[in-house]
């Protein structure tokens, strides 16, 4: 069966099994994953991608509130000896302890929950919790008859308080608020964020731990281990009676801290939207130990937690700090304000017999989750290790050929060659599909400088063509006539120009407030939709290019309207003084931009590569061919001088000169 995503909504993505096939090939009796353990590894490297990895979205996980639709289809495994026939629902269980619910003699007929297993992701149960919630309806008729409003407060504070358990289930309350549920059986601990309140799903969550516990009974070398498991049952759309239920899983070694399946599946399960190829077990090891760390953030409560740990952790997090202080391709995810904090926050928790509150416990989990998803993404620990943020590690952008298209090129000359340089430093931000966070802040709030700083000299610009515009010897006497002079015309260009580079700094200034690219994914959203081609990414640069041309266009055509009105019909004087003038403030000029720091770099890559080697062989060579001849003199003087002489000993030779290596 292939392995696909879909939303409970029944929405389907490009080339992934709709939610109708997918329970057509679940009502069909299923092959075993492993019917040989000589499984050839080649075969199982060659069948483990799936289309959930060619979204071509990466970097960093995406928020589950904006994707909560989206979820992993359950992929059956062998069908199970069936449990002893019966309609009715499974028996309760509950005692007589008051502490405890008592199920009721009546229910309506319910579907019972499917008895083949669904291993599934944690971000599956996470995505589950964000996505599907309860909601209060505003429908009077249902606030009537469904929902009973409380009105008054019973005397003498005779609060009714539910069970604490129901059945073995525990409630707990996640700091967030979410409320989850724990059941102990023996040396295994299962986990669900089922509202068990809710007799049905009690009866569909006993049913489904029955079905682990068959096929647990089954792994003998699980036996005495410590497991922690999670369940949840995806209920597909329709009536109580129709719909069919299949129970999810996942499975933790408390030991390992890893999670794992009762039987072998795809490696996008772990991957998801991390568009990353593994090669190497250690590589896939930080997913695994991310997913642990997960469920941990989801279940806190009385897990523990040893002080060398958190001694590590914050190691971590104190090499990440200094890391980013003193390197400027710090492969850090986080910038040294916020690396300081977190330093401050973890150091401030104190653990007593390995254990500290849940709230503690949520905070060190998410971090080492996301430490340990940011390990992956840079295949730490293995010989394809990045070790510069602005590395690849497929190819090094650093001696790579910039090789763009013909209309790139064409419009970097137009635009001042802006747009080279906004496409290197994005090839320096958005490597592998996937987000430097903190440069790509540093960036976004440079252009918001760089905006906000052009609309001043934009303004003023604009104001000197309406002046220029209204002196009598330009605009002609005040007359109309249908014709302009080049002044006026020019004048009007510039003037639309000036215009255009306010609006479109007013424009993009909003479309990239710092605001909006705070977080990792943000970043990663936008630089998906705009840069995941090579041509998006050169449209891109040509857009964030288009404020600086506009002001540098109006600029130079204010300044041919001026020299215009000072050459046209005016005395030789005025010419000469004019004309030296210009020429001694473009000498200037020229010094300044050749004493650009990446101008030259910037210069040479915007042209063709066969004209760059030309323009360097053919001029260069030729000018520097007499130095090279006389060079070549001495040395072979030199040489001769030296034929006859003894060898020199090592000790006789100085650190410079002519025998230096």
């Amino acid at each position: 069966m292939t392995l696909g995503y879909f939303d409970f909504q029944g929405s389907t993505q490009a080339g992934v099994p709709s939610q109708s096939a997918f329970l057509t090939a679940a009502s069909q009796p299923l092959t075993p994953l492993m019917e040989s353990p000589e499984t050839d590894l080649q075969d199982i490297q060659a069948t483990s991608r799936g289309p959930s990895r060619q979204s071509g979205i990466s970097g960093t996980t995406l928020n589950p509130g904006e994707n909560a639709g989206l979820d992993v289809s359950p992929r059956m495994t062998d069908e199970p000896e069936p449990l002893p026939d019966s309609s009715a629902p499974a028996p309760d269980t509950a005692t007589n302890n008051d502490s405890q619910a008592t199920a009721p003699s009546m229910q309506p007929q319910r579907r019972k929950v499917d008895e083949a297993l669904c291993p599934m992701p944690v971000s599956f149960f996470m995505r589950n919790r964000y996505g599907q919630r309860y909601y209060l309806s505003t429908d009077l008729e249902i606030k009537n008859n469904e929902l009973k409003e409380i009105t008054m407060i019973p005397a003498k504070g005779a609060l009714p308080y539910r069970p604490l358990e129901i059945e073995g289930w525990r409630k707990y309350v996640h700091p967030e608020g979410q409320v989850y549920w724990r059941h102990s059986k023996g040396t295994r601990t299962y986990y669900t964020n089922t509202y068990l309140y809710d007799h049905s799903s009690l009866q569909d969550i006993q049913e489904a731990v029955q079905y682990v516990e068959r096929e647990l009974s089954g792994h003998p070398d699980l036996r005495g281990k410590s497991i922690e498991i999670g369940l949840e049952i995806y209920t597909e759309s329709g009536t109580e009676k129709e719909a069919k239920k299949f129970p999810c899983y996942y499975m933790c070694d408390s030991e390992s801290r890893e999670i794992f399946w009762l039987v072998e599946c795809s490696i996008d399960w772990a991957v998801e939207e991390e568009n990353f190829p593994v090669y190497d077990p250690e590589h896939l090891r930080h997913l695994l130990k991310r997913s642990y760390w997960q469920h941990v953030e989801m279940f806190p409560h009385d897990k523990p937690l040893r002080d060398e740990t958190l001694k590590k952790l914050v190691a971590v997090l104190s090499y990440h700090l200094y890391d980013r202080e003193t390197s400027r391709t710090s492969n850090a995810p986080y910038g040294a304000d916020d690396l300081h904090r977190f330093v401050e926050l973890f150091r401030n928790i104190h653990i007593t017999n390995d254990s500290v509150s849940h709230y503690d416990m949520v905070k060190v989990a998410r971090m080492k989750a996301l430490l340990c998803a940011d390990q992956f993404r840079h295949y730490h620990g293995t010989k394809w290790a990045r070790l510069d943020s602005n590395r690849s590690v497929h190819k090094d952008i650093a001696v790579a050929k910039h090789d763009h298209s013909w209309w790139f090129y064409l419009t970097s000359w137009l635009l001042f060659f802006s747009p080279s340089i906004y496409i290197k430093r994005l090839d320096e931000m958005w490597l592998d599909e996937k987000i430097n966070h903190q440069p790509w802040r540093k960036f976004i709030h440079e252009l918001q400088e760089d905006w906000t700083a052009s609309i001043t000299p934009s303004t003023v610009i604009l104001g000197a063509n309406v002046g220029f515009l209204a002196i009598q010897s330009v605009d002609q006497g005040g007359e109309m006539v249908p014709h302009r002079s080049a002044g006026q015309i020019i004048s009007y260009i510039s003037t639309l120009l000036t215009i255009g580079n306010i609006i479109a700094c007013t424009v993009l200034a909003r479309q990239h407030r710092p605001s909006l690219h705070r977080h990792a994914e943000d970043a990663l959203n936008y630089l998906a939709r705009r840069a995941n081609e090579k041509w998006q990414a050169e449209l891109l640069a040509i857009v964030l290019s288009i404020p600086t041309a506009f002001f540098v266009w109006g600029l130079l055509a204010f300044s041919a309207a001026i020299l215009w009105d000072c050459f046209n019909d005016s005395s030789i004087s005025t010419r000469a003084a004019v004309g030296s003038a210009s020429l001694f403030t473009a000498v200037l000029i020229t010094l300044v931009i050749l004493n650009g720091k990446f101008k030259r770099a910037t210069f040479f890559h915007s042209i063709p590569t066969q004209m760059r080697q030309h323009l360097m062989k053919v001029p260069l060579r030729k000018l520097t061919m007499p130095l090279r001849k006389l060079t070549n003199m001495r040395a072979a003087t030199r040489s001769r001088s030296f034929a006859g002489t003894a060898a020199i000993p090592l000790s006789e030779i100085p650190a410079t000169g002519p025998y230096s290596a």
